[in-house]
């Protein structure tokens, strides 16, 4: 009977744990893309997304050249 208590109480502190864990790891991302230069920003917010047909498409141009 009592062992089940100590691992009632144990079993307790994981939630916090994770908890901890997981906005450690936010707070840092937040705090370096808090970090970043203006221009390095306004940089990669210009930056065309390619999709993976026309990365398909300048690869095969690539090779017939």
């Amino acid at each position: 009977m009592f062992k089940r208590i100590i691992y009632d109480t144990w079993t307790a502190g994981i939630p916090v744990v994770a908890f901890c864990l997981t906005f450690g790891v936010f707070l840092i991302i937040a705090i370096r893309a808090l970090c970043f230069k203006k221009p390095f920003v306004k940089k990669m917010s210009l930056m065309p997304l390619e999709s993976d047909q026309a990365s398909v498409s300048a690869k095969i141009k690539q090779n017939d050249e």
